[in-house]
């Protein structure tokens, strides 16, 4: 793996990090909210997914600087988390990129790899009693039907508009060339 990041890198990692804080802190109309553990807000992954096509790096920075962003905002600490949980698909993805593999296989696995993740920590919240289920649902109801399926959901769509924008980004040269769709 190339361990240099070049300060272009940086800088387009740095604003991505910026869109992936303002995005869900700033945009709740584009929200949805299932309580205890469930959010989404449409767009919010697109600058990790784009940070992915960029670099390993770029992809962990993005992810890392996400989740103190939304720490800093004063998100519930579930949330927080289901954010942290990204560095784990970021960097799966991103090493998918990196060595060539097409991007619809890279979406797919990110997407469920995203979901199983995200559902484990909302598992692991629910089992250690830091969040509740409301009106007597179930912990698996919650972890996995809820957050895992809304996340599966929630991903998959902003993977797919992450590609739509990167294929202009590339041809600009401002990232670099994406694999092959198929």
């Amino acid at each position: 793996m190339n361990t240099k990041i070049t300060t272009r890198e940086l800088v387009i990692t740095a604003l991505l990090i910026a869109f992936g804080i303002v995005i869900p802190t700033a945009c709740g109309f584009l929200r949805v909210v299932l309580p205890p553990a469930f959010t989404a807000t449409l767009l919010a992954h697109v600058p990790i997914f784009i940070a992915m096509f960029i670099s390993p790096w770029s992809a962990l920075f993005t992810a890392i600087g996400t989740t103190i962003g939304f720490q800093f905002s004063g998100l519930d600490p579930v949330v927080v988390a289901r954010a942290g949980s990204h560095i784990v698909f970021t960097l799966v993805g991103a090493f998918m990129v990196k060595k060539n593999v097409n991007i619809v296989l890279t979406g797919v696995v990110t997407t469920l790899l995203h979901a199983v993740v995200e559902a484990l920590t909302v598992f692991l919240f629910l089992s250690l009693g830091w969040t509740v289920a409301k009106n007597g649902a179930s912990f698996i109801s919650v972890a996995f039907y809820t957050t895992g399926i809304g996340t599966l959901i929630h991903s998959a769509i902003d993977y797919v508009i992450a590609v739509v924008i990167a294929i202009p980004l590339t041809k600009a040269k401002a990232i670099p060339k994406l694999p092959k769709i198929f």
